[in-house]
């Protein structure tokens, strides 16, 4: 039991580092544009504007794929049917580019089969959460780039408790558009514990 805690704490830790280095990269990014009307009129513009940690925008290669790859493998088996929806919910948050994105978009027939637990963790309410790191600097040529993920799936209970229930190690391939954003268009499982 004491284990399932550290475990929990070190995820959440994981998680909160995640948003905090997100929050503080938009921060950074918004900083020094207020190139616009408001700015010309004296108008503080940071009031007006207001940017998702999770956005693929201004964001390097490693923090679109953590991002991608701990929302797809994030589930919720109480409210989904699938883990179609946890691809889907990463669609919605424009991370994802070709194959990944348009596999995101309709919802395939059959679904797909989730994992043999699903049913249980349904049953007893709980959730699990995924958290993606980064294990090494990406691999960019040109408008791809790849990146190795290790992403650790937790189960958390209705009760606070948690347990371990895969560690899997990917390979992202993302994209970047014209804009200059990039966005993660497959991932390959290269091995899972």
């Amino acid at each position: 039991m004491r284990e399932n805690k550290g475990i929990a704490i070190v995820i959440g830790v994981v998680v909160a580092l995640v948003l905090i280095v997100g929050v503080v990269f938009a921060v950074r990014q918004s900083v020094g544009n207020d190139a616009g009307p408001a700015a010309a009129e004296g108008h503080d513009s940071h009031h007006h504007h207001h940017e998702d940690p999770l956005s693929p925008q201004h964001a390097d290669p490693q923090t679109v794929a953590t991002n991608a790859m701990s929302m797809i493998f994030s589930w919720q088996p109480a409210r989904d049917r699938s883990g179609w929806e946890a691809l889907n919910r990463a669609g919605q948050a424009d991370l994802l580019t070709g194959v990944l994105a348009k596999a995101a978009t309709t919802e395939p027939t059959p679904l797909p089969r989730p994992a043999a637990e699903w049913a249980a963790w349904s049953r007893s309410g709980d959730t699990l959460t995924a958290a993606a790191t980064a294990e090494s600097a990406p691999s960019i040529n040109g408008t791809t780039a790849t990146v190795d993920v290790r992403i650790r799936q937790v189960v958390l209970h209705p009760d606070g408790g948690s347990t371990p229930y895969k560690t899997s190690a990917a390979e992202v391939t993302l994209e970047k558009d014209a804009s200059g954003t990039w966005r993660a268009a497959n991932y390959r499982i290269e091995e899972t514990r």
